[in-house]
This record gives C-alpha cells, structure tokens and sequence, in this order.
C-alpha cells in the first residue's frame, strides 16, 4: 500500500509536469488543445484508480493529438505500477511502447518513432526492474519478521507441549500411555516442521524437493499413493519449490479427507521450462467442484508464481488435477 501511495504521488507530479510545455506554448488550435485536455484528465483520473489500460490508452491519446514528446514518460509510471510475473511484464511494456511508437509515427514520422521510443523502452524496463527489486527485499524481509515470530511463539510452546507430554508420560500406563505417545510424536513433527519452514524462509537455498514431497506421501496411510518425480525435476528458487511442495500436500490433504480414494498418483515432471504436478484419484468425485479454502489458497499461489492451474472432476471418477508451476521468473 505504502508503495502504491508513493507511485501515485510521484505518478501525479509527473503528470502536471507533463503539460507544462504545453501551458507554456500557447500557439495550439483550442480543439486539438481540448482533445489533448481530455486524455491528459483521463491519465490522471485512471492514475488514482490504477486503471492501467485506460492510462495506456490515454498516453496514446495525447500523442495522436498533440505530441511534445514527454508522454512516454507517463509510461514508466505505467510500468512501476505492474504487479504481474516478469515474462508478462516484458510483454505489456512491449506493447505498449510499440503502441507509443506507432502514435509517434503517425504524428510525426516513422523516423520520429524510431528516434524517441528505444529511450522510453529502457526508462520503462529499469523502472519496472527496480520496483520488483525493491518488493522482493519488502518480501524477504517480512519472510524474516515471520519466521522470527513461528519460532518464537509457535516453536516455544510445541517444545513445552513435548516437555509436558514426556511428564505425562511418566505417570501413565496402558491405552492413555499409548495415546499420549502418539500426542508427543505429532508434537515433535510439527515442531520440526515449523523450525524447516523457518529455516527455508530465513535462507535462499535450494529445497530438497523430491525428499519432501516423498516424506509427505509416506504420511498418509489412506489412500495408497503411488509417486512418480522425473529425475530433471530441480528447483532452485525457494519459494517457487515451497509452492510445489504445497499444492502437493494439498492435494494430498484432499484425497485424504474428502475423497474416499484407496490409491492416489502423483506425477512430477517439467515440461516447457514448467514443473508439472498431475494428479488423479479413485474416489467418488463430484459433478461439482467446490473451492474451498485449500483449492483456493493452492490456485492462488500457484498463479502468484506465473502458473495455471486446473481441476476436473465427475461423480464417479475422481479428481484429477493439474498444475504447472514456471521454475524461472
């Protein structure tokens, strides 16, 4: 939020300036003056709203017009304000730099457009290069403050969990004794898994994913899951390999509770520069499929990361699910 308000504000002050040169050369027909008028309110009013075609489209405007030159620099605003993976971003600041060029072009001349727009390329490039850099640190760094905070809430009353099961323990016999074993394995195991979470969350190094997909597969009594990982299978983004271990525990997590599947197959490979997860059950299935939390929070990280995701399912034939993670920005 903090970011977006700063862009705005810097945004807005670019803006007014870019029709200075305009208020200072009065020489203009007053209806080309007002056409022009009208994209510049528009650009500004599409600003506050961060209504990014309509701020394309107003850019353009204002070139088609009454060119001075200056509009590619409201394009690198639109390129800060780019929340979106890399490739794609790449993409929307080609296009909309060959749109300027074209505008260019016919107000000007062909040679005009090759002259002005390569700069405005670059400027739009290190703006949008240097706003992902800064909300990469922004992510890191609140990765860090909670990872600090799992280990030292969550962390420290699982290990007084444990301490007190292993008194109970002590002062227990038969059937309450086995139980309170079975409370202090799954206290163990979860605090485990909290200090790996924090660990990965507190370093860039590589995840061992296939080790943890399997531990995660060998949890799960019901239904029999049968895993296949590709030997080409490696990810060495952190958060792109956290994001397949958990839409692979998801789907995992779903079998298990909902499905009422005996066998579960898993297949991880790549495919286009794209790690693969397929995965298909025996159970009852549905002629509907309800997005729960789980499906919700899957489909959500899987399309942070640039990837798709997609889910069929029938009564009768189980559920077979698809997801393709890019293992490269």
């Amino acid at each position: 939020m903090e970011r977006a308000r700063l862009i705005r504000i810097g945004g807005t002050l670019t803006w007014l300036a870019v029709a200075v040169p305009l208020i200072i050369e009065s020489s203009h027909s007053l209806p080309r003056l007002g056409l022009w008028a009208v994209s510049w309110l528009a650009f500004g009013i599409a600003l506050q709203r961060n209504w990014l075609v309509v701020e394309v489209a107003a850019v353009i405007g204002m070139v088609l017009t009454m060119c001075d030159g200056f509009e590619g620099t409201l394009l690198v605003i639109v390129a800060m304000q780019l929340v979106m993976p890399r490739r794609r971003a790449f993409v929307w600041i080609g296009v909309q730099t060959l749109l300027l060029a074209i505008a260019v072009g016919i107000h000007w001349t062909p040679r005009s457009a090759l002259l002005l727009t390569p700069p405005y390329l670059g400027f739009q490039l290190l703006a949008f290069l240097t706003i992902e850099s800064i909300d990469r640190s922004s992510r890191m760094a609140e990765r860090l403050r909670i990872s600090r905070d799992l280990h030292d809430t969550i962390g420290h009353h699982l290990t007084a969990l444990s301490l007190n099961l292993e008194a109970a323990l002590q002062r227990t016999s038969g059937d309450a004794h086995e139980k309170i074993e079975v409370a202090q394995s799954l206290a163990r195991s979860l605090l485990g898994d909290v200090r790996e979470i924090v660990a990965s969350m507190e370093s860039e190094r590589g995840v061992d994913l296939a080790r943890e997909i399997r531990m995660l597969a060998a949890e799960v009594p019901c239904p029999r899951i049968e895993l296949k990982i590709a030997d080409d299978v490696r990810v060495d983004h952190p958060e792109r390999a956290r994001t397949i271990i958990r839409c692979t525990q998801e789907i995992i997590t779903n079998a298990a509770r909902h499905s009422g599947a005996e066998h579960l197959w898993i297949v991880i490979d790549v495919e286009d520069g794209a790690v693969r997860i397929r995965a298909h059950d025996d159970g009852r299935g549905s002629d509907e499929v309800a997005a729960g939390f789980g499906l919700r929070s899957m489909r959500s990280r899987v399309e942070d990361a640039g990837g798709e995701l997609r889910i069929a399912s029938g009564a009768g034939h189980g559920f077979d699910v698809t997801a393709l993670v890019p293992v490269k920005s």
